[in-house]
């Protein structure tokens, strides 16, 4: 299917009466496009999703009123069974507003998918809302793909542009910008053995007055991040406590990133770039954590037996009140850092580059600590007698304090 561009509404009733339940369906073997003209003569080369814009609307009552608003633009619920047969491209989706507090209607308020996995691209979520999931909502073994597409400025309670419940999408070169969640993850939430494959994804402007502006990954959650940016989120605002302004990962979620950036992120309490809490494994290569900032931990904060390994990453010019580039704190977490530069990262009090404190003792071999700031511990802080870092091959050089220059 052809569509010009123009504003189009549903009509047909799903999943309950009334003008609410108003939503699109795909259906497997149907690909739709938009962006072609209005008279309805282009040709595929002339399609331009970009230019023609092709908006799905919910808002199908008076219109810029919310409140009369379609829970979805597309609902898909159990049984549907959409597979990468059944494909969306060249579509703006706005105006869903999932709010009823009921199941499935306070779920997806651009798109919600049971166990469906449509292929999506140079798809746009914008201006939808939802209990969960503003943008789209994902939940039993549901794994759609997508491809260029964007979410901006959507909102939830938790999973502002995205949330993933047993679920594992994958995304290319998709671009999550200025979502919000009032509880957990501004850009996206994962959860319950969701394991969603990111590559070349960026996170901008995501906020959350709770943890994980950009991404919250909680309870075996194990998503797999390769050249993805994380810049200028923030966990910050009315509730509190506020953590991991770019990620958070909690609750034995084992997660991998590879070749990814964390800029500028803020976070009011923890890890301005990321925290780690609760036995969740971490593997970080590449990585670099640059201009982030939080009370503890600007670039990373890792507490409750979280489990890291880093190699070859970078800490520059993050600064906080204690651990400027990171805080190890909470009982046994203790990542193995390999080749890490911390340079130029700043403390107001303990540990410029790297603080330990509550029977924290990393182990590093062949980093590096040159330029860090702080009152105590330019470079490193041990706070306590069971923080006892095991360094091999590591330089200290430049670094500045009152007390403790290079390492206290």
């Amino acid at each position: 299917i052809w569509v010009a561009e123009g504003t189009y509404k549903p009509t047909a009733e799903h999943g309950g009466s009334g003008d609410r339940y108003r939503s699109f369906q795909m259906e497997n073997g149907l690909a739709i496009y938009g962006g072609f003209d209005p008279p309805g003569d282009d040709t595929w080369e002339e399609r331009d999703w970009a230019n023609n814009v092709t908006i799905l609307s919910g808002d199908i009552g008076i219109v810029s009123d919310p409140a009369d608003n379609a829970y979805h633009i597309f609902y898909h619920p159990a049984g549907t069974n959409l597979s990468n047969t059944a494909i969306l491209d060249g579509f703006t989706l706005s105006g869903g507003n999932a709010n009823s507090g009921g199941d499935p209607t306070s779920y997806g308020g651009g798109m919600y998918n049971d166990g469906s996995s449509p292929a999506l691209g140079n798809v746009t979520f914008s201006d939808n809302y939802a209990a969960v999931g503003g943008g789209m909502y994902n939940v039993n073994s549901s794994s759609p793909s997508l491809t260029n597409c964007a979410f901006s400025d959507n909102s939830a309670s938790s999973g502002g542009g995205m949330y993933n419940n047993g679920s594992s999408p994958t995304l290319t070169a998709c671009t999550f910008s200025a979502n919000h969640a009032e509880n957990r993850g501004g850009g996206m939430y994962n959860w319950d053995y969701s394991s969603p494959t990111l590559t070349n994804c960026t996170f901008s402007n995501n906020s959350t007055t709770g943890w994980g502006g950009g991404m919250y990954n909680h309870f075996y959650a194990s998503p797999t991040l390769t050249g993805c940016t994380f810049a200028g989120n923030f966990a910050t605002g009315s509730l509190s406590g506020n953590y991991g302004g770019g990620m958070v990962n909690n609750s034995f979620s084992p997660v991998t990133l590879a070749d990814c950036t964390f800029s500028n992120n803020w976070a009011d309490s923890g890890g301005g770039g990321m925290y780690n809490r609760s036995s969740s494994s971490v593997t970080l290569t590449n990585c670099v954590f640059s201009e982030n900032q939080a009370a503890g931990g600007g670039g990373m904060r890792n507490e409750g037996s979280a489990s890291l390994t880093l190699i070859d990453c970078v800490f520059s010019g993050n600064s906080a009140t204690h651990g400027g580039g990171m805080v190890n704190s909470g009982w046994n977490s203790s990542p193995t850092l390999t080749n890490v530069t911390f340079s130029g990262n700043s403390a107001d009090l303990y540990g410029g580059g790297l603080l330990n404190v509550n029977n924290s003792a990393p182990v590093l071999t062949n980093c590096t600590f040159e330029g860090n700031l702080a009152a105590y511990g330019g470079g490193m802080w041990n706070l306590d007698n069971a923080s006892g870092p095991i360094l091999t091959g590591c330089a200290f050089s430049a670094n500045q304090a009152d007390y403790g220059g290079g390492i206290y």
